[in-house]
């Protein structure tokens, strides 16, 4: 029995041993902050008779020679069908989206997105869609706060 129990300490030990930091890859990563803006960005309401849509200017951020970037946001919407979408428009005039929040659940479960690096130096957008499926003449909510934009190298 003592046998058994020195055994299976060696063992332990043996993983254990082979688990230290010299085997584990090292996180080179550089976070840098681009965007700031602490407090309430936007907030409104609504019933569902309209789609409320509000949209403004981030101003212009150089995302270009980046591995990814990153998102942290607070947000809130009562709606089933409001979204959050950051963007940026290509020289085309079409819409590219850096960060699609779709739907209340995503909203109201985000606080930190990482995605690739849309490649894009220029004037990026926020755009806040509040709609709802459901009509029971209640009043709608969505707001988001908060907003920092890192980039990653």
């Amino acid at each position: 029995m003592f046998k058994k129990i020195l055994n299976i300490i060696f063992l332990f030990t043996l993983l254990v041993s082979g688990c230290g930091k010299e085997n584990s890859p090292v996180s080179n990563r550089t976070e840098t902050l681009v965007y700031s803006r602490e407090g309430v960005i936007e907030n409104f309401g609504g019933d569902c008779s309209a789609v409320q849509i509000r949209t403004s200017s981030l101003g212009s951020l150089n995302l270009t020679g980046i591995q990814k970037v990153k998102f942290l946001l607070n947000g809130y919407s009562d709606a089933d069908l409001s979204s959050i979408t950051v963007y940026y428009l290509n020289s085309n005039g079409e819409q590219i989206n850096v960060l699609n929040l779709p739907h209340r659940d995503q909203i109201n479960n985000t606080r930190y997105i990482e995605t690739d690096t849309p490649e894009y130096s220029g004037e990026f957008f926020l755009r806040l869609t509040l709609k709802s499926s459901v009509c029971t003449g209640q009043i709608f909510r969505i707001e988001l706060r908060d907003l920092k934009i890192f980039t990653i190298n």
